[in-house]
């Protein structure tokens, strides 16, 4: 399926500091453990942080190459 939106585009780079949407994903994405099996996203990468950790998720995240927040 082709992506439509430009949130769910593949970047060519980090975007460091910035926003990344949950199916977007880059070069340097590194799972964390709960990935499923061959899914690049960055809603699953280690440099993401959509605050996974509180009560509410965010919609957008940022990222945070090369500091790894989650594991």
């Amino acid at each position: 399926m082709e992506n439509r939106r430009r949130e769910d585009a593949a970047l060519i780079a980090p975007n460091v500091e910035g926003n990344v949407w949950p199916k977007q994903a880059c070069p340097v994405f590194e799972p964390r453990g709960d990935n499923p099996y061959g899914l690049r996203q960055c809603w699953y990468c280690r440099y993401a942080d959509f605050h996974l950790n509180k009560p509410r998720a965010l919609d957008v995240g940022v990222c945070y190459w090369p500091k790894k927040v989650t594991s």
